[in-house]
């Protein structure tokens, strides 16, 4: 590996790490930054598909040790929606230009920061509310990775609107 690809690697990992930090501090945030970030080092079309496998095993690691915490029938319906509409979104991600993608990331991003600071604790809605939310997250998270951070208030007396 030459130097350059290294040192894109390494400032990668340095801005994962401090960011996974911060998330952990926060209770949110660190997909919704690291993606600006990525994008800068990698490209959009790298960044996202990058940032999914990250959120996917740092999910995966929270789903894993809090398993006996979840509560699978919210999952099930969150799921419902969730996963053909990131099959769609993906679709759509990988065949759509580049700088409509680029415009609707800012959208969304400066939308994220909007809507937490006008609805910092939304009411938690019913169970079956959660497969839009699902359709809604699978959806964006496909095309801009990050859409986690609008729904994760949404809770049953937790911060994780899965948990119990």
């Amino acid at each position: 590996m030459n130097g350059d690809v290294l040192g894109t690697l390494a400032a990668a990992s340095a801005a994962a790490f401090a960011l996974a930090w911060l998330s952990a501090v926060a209770g949110f945030g660190g997909g919704v930054l690291l993606l600006p970030m990525f994008t800068a080092l990698f490209g959009l079309r790298v960044a996202v598909p990058m940032l999914t496998l990250t959120q996917l095993s740092s999910n995966g690691a929270r789903v894993w040790f809090n398993r006996r915490d979840l509560n699978w029938p919210l999952v099930g319906w969150f799921t419902l929606g969730a996963v053909p509409c990131a099959v769609v979104g993906a679709l759509l991600f990988a065949h759509a230009p580049l700088e409509p993608l680029k415009r609707t990331l800012g959208v969304f991003l400066i939308a994220v920061v909007l809507w937490r600071r006008i609805n910092p604790h939304p009411r938690r809605p019913a169970d079956r509310t959660f497969t839009g939310l699902g359709a809604a997250s699978g959806l964006g998270s496909a095309r801009w990775s990050s859409v986690r951070s609008m729904f994760q208030r949404i809770s049953r007396g937790s911060s994780r609107g899965t948990l119990r």
